[in-house]
């Protein structure tokens, strides 16, 4: 039925490195006293998990590090309990099966790509007042997100494929305060070489956020800024590129359809996938990356009921 993948809160993970929770709120109030915040938010990601599990206890109850075994299967939905970067991580574990994303604390998180909470979630069932009801879920929306991918071809021959992109691709210098120098080319048009802080690729649900930031001013304003989550397209911009040669870039700010995008490195660079560490690959100079819509869609619950008795 459902599979909760839950997240350490920020304080249990800083507890962990740390080991001691004197000399932890020590570092909390060097950062702008971020005690009270950070525990807080704490003390209500763990309450909403007890109340998923004390309400929902036929689920099963996993964490990131079990992911890397899980195997979707029919009929079983993946949750993730989070925020919108928990739910990225998660989604790439989903396969073709549906995945539902639940924000674990809405009063510090947006969550923009979240679409419950977990008394939303547990009402849709009729399980937030009594944990007896009888449930048979039903999934009565589902959304059909776009995915980039991309190809990596080595000087030396290797091949590497990143497999589908959620949110975004980075590519920049791997000394990140060190220009990013690259050559795009879309099909048959004209190569155009660019020097920025780095490329971005982007689909509709890695619009909204840091991809949104570094459009130019002018489209930032507009409602051509985002697209939506299930078109069939992507975009891409180059960060901070210089005042007077971005001006003149063809490819500054484009948007792509059924075009491979094509990107020679001039630089030791890195290439990123949905700014998650374990998916970053080395990107050296004559490195080519060919970057494509992917067929496959990340298929996202909407809404559901409880169609039980």
């Amino acid at each position: 039925m459902f599979v909760i993948c839950i997240k350490r809160t920020k304080w249990q993970r800083d507890l962990e490195r740390y080991g001691d929770q004197d000399f932890l709120k020590r570092i909390y109030d060097l950062q702008n006293h971020a005690f009270e915040k950070v525990h807080s938010s704490h003390e209500r990601q763990i309450q909403n998990l007890e109340k998923l599990q004390s309400h929902l206890p036929e689920a099963q109850y996993i964490f990131r590090e079990d992911l890397v075994a899980f195997e979707p299967k029919p009929g079983q939905t993946l949750i993730s309990l989070g925020g919108d970067n928990h739910f990225v991580y998660c989604a790439r574990f989903a396969g073709n099966e549906p995945i539902l994303a639940i924000n674990s604390d809405p009063a510090t998180s947006t969550g923009s790509l979240l679409y419950f909470d977990t008394e939303s979630f547990l009402k849709k069932l009729e399980r937030w007042k009594d944990p007896s009801t009888p449930i048979q879920p039903e999934i009565t929306r589902q959304e059909a997100w776009t995915m980039i991918e991309a190809e990596l071809q080595y000087p030396d021959g290797r091949i590497i494929r990143t497999g589908p992109c959620i949110s975004e691709i980075s590519i920049r210098n791997a000394f990140p305060d060190a220009m990013s120098r690259y050559v795009l080319s879309v099909e048959d048009e004209p190569p155009e070489e660019q020097k920025s802080s780095g490329l971005l690729i982007a689909t509709g649900a890695g619009s909204t956020g840091w991809f949104r930031n570094c459009l130019p001013p002018s489209i930032q304003r507009t409602s051509r800024a985002t697209f939506g989550r299930e078109d069939p397209s992507y975009r891409i911009v180059a960060r901070e590129p210089g005042f007077k040669a971005g001006r003149k870039y063809r490819y500054r700010y484009r948007n792509l359809e059924t075009q491979q995008l094509r990107v020679i490195s001039e630089m030791d660079g890195e290439f990123t996938i949905d700014a998650h560490e374990e998916r970053r690959f080395p990107f050296p100079p004559a490195t080519q990356a060919i970057i494509q819509l992917s067929e496959q869609r990340l298929h996202v619950v909407r809404d559901l009921k409880n169609v039980a008795g």
